[in-house]
């Protein structure tokens, strides 16, 4: 008769439990959510760049606004809208001169006749706008 071994005293190695997840598991689930971030970060960057590159030109739209008024009203263009759009005859046509929104500066503006002006912005995707008055 062969000996038989009984398998409940026979000594057996633990079983592995089924509770947690491997390494790779982790590993690509982290990986996932790193691309799915980088994403959400050039989204929400190109958003802003875009907004302010609307606002710059709404800005440069009022801007002109303010200087054909003056134009209309006075036969010239002012000769600086640093702080406030002001005719020659002391007509205030833009109380405050709008600024760049990213870095606070004024737009590039000069006059060199009293009928004709240049204006100009400069947009992070597109590249310029830029408006010359004859």
């Amino acid at each position: 008769m062969k000996n038989k071994v009984d398998s409940s005293t026979s000594p057996r190695r633990p079983a592995m439990q089924d509770s947690g997840f491997s390494f790779i598991e982790l590993l690509v689930s982290v990986t996932i959510m790193a691309v799915m971030m980088a994403a959400a970060v050039v989204s929400y960057s190109n958003t802003n760049q875009r907004s302010r590159d609307a606002r710059r030109q709404a800005d440069v739209q009022t801007i002109r606004s303010a200087l054909e008024i003056c134009r209309s009203n006075t036969g010239i263009y002012p000769a600086s809208i640093a702080g406030t759009v002001t005719c020659s005859d002391a007509t205030v046509t833009l109380s405050a001169t709008p600024t760049d929104p990213q870095t606070g500066n004024a737009y590039p503006y000069s006059r060199p006749t009293t009928t004709t002006y240049s204006l100009s912005c400069t947009l992070e995707l597109a590249g310029s706008c830029s408006y010359t008055q004859p």
